[in-house]
C-alpha cells in the first residue's frame, strides 16, 4: 500500500470516529436526565414522626421509608435518606438539594404545578389528637371550641382549621411536630391536628395520648414522593413500581409492621389508608390531577 493510500485510509478512520463521537454525544443528549445514574439517590424524610420518618441512633425507620426503598430498589437504585422540615419539603426539590422527599407529602393542585410527584401511597384523612384522660370531654369538633388546637409549618393541617367551618377553634403552629407534642404532654395545647395517619404513629411512641375516632377534618389527603419535573422519566418508573407495590400484598404487610397502631384499632384499615392502584394514574407525573 502506498503512503498517499495509507494517509487516505488514515484520514477516513479519523473521519468516522470523530462521526461515531458525534453520534453518541448527539444520542446522550438526547436522553431525558435521570437519577439512577449516580452511586446513591438523596431523599428528604421526616425525623420526628414514630410511624412514618423517624431517626434514632443514625437509622431511619417508618412507612414513608420503607415504601421510598422498596421503589429505589425496583429501579435498581439506592437511598441515601436524610431529614428535612414540613416547611421545605417543596423548596428542597426546585433548589436541587434533594433528589426525592418522602414525608407525609400531601399531593395538591397547587404544589403539582411546581413539582411532580409518586403516587398515592397512602391516603389520610386529617383528625385529632388528645391526651388520654381528656377523652372523655373531647369528643367532637365543637368540643375543641376555644382550645388550644396545635398544628405545626409547612403543613395543609393549619390552613384547613382556619376555614369558616371550623370558626371558634383555637389553631395555633409552631415549628415542628415535636414541639406540638410537648404543648399537649405538658397541657399547654388541648389538642393536635394533622393527618391521621401521623397521629396514630405518635400514639405508638406516648401511651397517654389517643386519637378521637369520631373527628375528621376536612376532605382526605393523598401522600406522594416528590420529585423534579425534569426527572418525569424517572417519576413514571417509579410510579410503575408503586402500581405493582399497591396490586400485591406487600404494602399491608410494611403498613402494618410501621403502623401496628392503626391495623390494631382501626377496623377497616385498608379501605382508609391505602389507595387504588388506579389512583396513581391520576396523580403521579402531572401537572395537574386527571379530570
Amino acid at each position: 500500500m502506498t503512503s498517499a493510500a495509507s494517509r487516505r485510509r488514515a484520514l477516513v478512520s479519523a473521519a468516522l470516529l470523530a462521526l461515531t463521537a458525534l453520534t453518541a454525544s448527539a444520542c446522550a443528549d438526547d436522553r431525558p436526565p435521570t437519577l439512577f445514574d449516580q452511586q446513591s439517590v438523596s431523599v428528604g424524610v421526616k425525623n420526628d414522626q414514630p410511624g412514618t420518618g423517624e431517626e434514632a441512633t443514625y437509622k431511619f425507620t417508618g412507612f414513608d421509608i420503607t415504601v421510598a426503598q422498596h421503589l429505589l430498589e425496583g429501579v435498581g437504585a439506592k437511598p441515601d435518606f436524610s431529614s428535612v422540615p414540613s416547611e421545605n419539603r417543596g423548596q428542597v426539590i426546585a433548589d436541587g438539594k434533594k433528589d426525592l422527599v418522602a414525608a407525609t407529602f400531601s399531593i395538591t393542585p397547587s404544589r403539582m404545578k411546581d413539582i411532580d410527584f409518586i403516587g398515592p401511597y397512602a391516603t389520610t384523612s386529617q383528625g385529632v389528637m388528645i391526651r388520654s384522660k381528656d377523652a372523655g370531654r373531647i369528643k367532637k369538633l365543637e368540643d375543641l371550641k376555644k382550645r388550644a388546637v396545635c398544628t405545626w409549618k409547612g403543613t395543609t393541617s393549619f390552613e384547613e382549621l382556619h376555614k369558616p367551618a371550623y370558626d371558634g377553634v383555637g389553631v395555633y403552629q409552631v415549628a415542628d411536630a415535636s414541639r406540638c407534642i410537648d404543648d399537649l404532654r405538658t397541657g399547654r395545647a388541648t389538642a393536635v391536628s394533622t393527618d391521621q395517619m401521623i397521629l396514630y404513629g405518635f400514639t405508638q411512641k406516648y401511651a397517654g395520648l389517643r386519637v378521637v375516632p369520631g373527628i375528621i377534618v376536612g376532605s382526605p389527603n393523598d401522600y406522594g414522593i416528590a420529585i423534579a419535573k425534569k426527572y418525569r422519566a424517572d417519576c413514571r418508573k417509579l410510579s410503575d413500581k408503586l402500581r405493582d407495590y399497591l396490586n400485591g400484598t406487600d404494602w399491608e404487610r410494611d403498613f402494618d409492621l410501621s403502623l401496628p397502631s392503626i391495623t390494631k384499632h382501626v377496623q377497616n384499615w385498608q379501605t382508609e389508608f391505602k389507595p387504588s392502584a388506579d389512583s396513581v394514574g391520576q396523580l403521579s407525573c402531572r401537572d395537574a390531577p386527571a379530570s
